[in-house]
């Protein structure tokens, strides 16, 4: 098998589900998602710049 890396900008917000810290997770087409605490930081890192999910072409 091969190794692959993959790269993606989410949109996120800390939000607790059933009593469990975690954070909502909103992608550039919309789709939403919720992702446990521990999960969400060992995969993103807060990007501080420019908006590339709401910015207009």
């Amino acid at each position: 098998m091969k190794n692959y890396i993959g790269v993606k900008i989410v949109k996120a917000e800390p939000q607790e589900k059933d009593g469990r810290p975690g954070y909502k997770v909103v992608y550039p087409d919309g789709y939403v998602s919720w992702s446990p605490k521990d999960v969400f930081e060992k995969a993103y890192r807060i990007l501080d710049c420019e908006d590339f999910i709401n910015k207009k072409a």
